[in-house]
């Protein structure tokens, strides 16, 4: 056992993977991986790993920034695939609690984080639901089922123009600093966020970190 650390684990798969054509789905799968890219390299403590075609996981040694980790996976997608009848999205269900061990591969660890994730994954397949947070405390994942939910309704609207700007927001972008990724204004950098809720994603990633922060502190 780790000296009870708490990590968060990532659980994942891609929504609707079967659906793809067999010559769409390594285009599909090269944007996944791009996705964990984006990730800052400070709060990995395992890399992330794609396994039986369309899962993937990995694991944090920050879980305060977990919900960041899983909405830049998550809006990275919505915003790079332009298939014509198909949006690219995965669901996530992010574990948080202690590990056995860190895995040098997928499938090796053990832990509460893992089974957190693990369980809660597959019972994500049998609901709507795209986002769910695990955690050891009870009141916690009481709250956060119902923000999850709530964050799930909002992404769901999203454009790929708008995914796109709020994925740069959450990984710290100024408006001026998208609006020259983009090549777009700074005026419509400031819309597309507007109109995606993106206040009410920052005020659920505020939440979130002070959430974990606090109750990991308790340890």
């Amino acid at each position: 056992m780790l000296n009870k650390k708490i990590y968060a684990v990532l659980t994942g798969d891609l929504v609707g993977y079967s659906k793809y054509k067999p010559k769409d789905r390594k285009e599909v799968l090269l944007h996944l991986k791009d996705s964990f890219k984006k990730l800052p390299l400070d709060i990995t403590a395992s890399k992330f790993w794609v396994f039986r075609g369309d899962s993937f996981q990995g694991i944090l040694s920050r879980p305060e920034e977990a919900l960041k980790a899983a909405l830049i996976i998550r809006s990275s997608l919505v915003s790079r695939y332009k298939g014509k009848r198909s949006r690219l999205d995965a669901r996530i269900a992010i574990g948080i609690g202690t590990v056995d061990y860190l895995p040098r591969r997928v499938g090796e660890g053990d832990g509460e984080a893992f089974r957190n994730s693990g369980m809660e994954l597959e019972g994500m397949k049998k609901s709507e639901k795209n986002l769910i947070v695990k955690t050891p405390w009870k009141e916690r994942n009481d709250e956060l089922s119902t923000e999850c939910a709530l964050l799930d309704a909002i992404i769901e609207r999203w454009t790929r123009e708008q995914a796109e700007a709020i994925m740069y927001q959450i990984m710290g972008l100024t408006q001026e600093e998208i609006a020259g990724i983009l090549k777009i204004s700074q005026p419509a950098v400031f819309h597309r966020l507007r109109t995606c809720g993106s206040r009410a994603v920052q005020e659920f990633l505020k939440r979130y970190k002070e959430t974990i922060k606090y109750n990991v502190g308790d340890l």
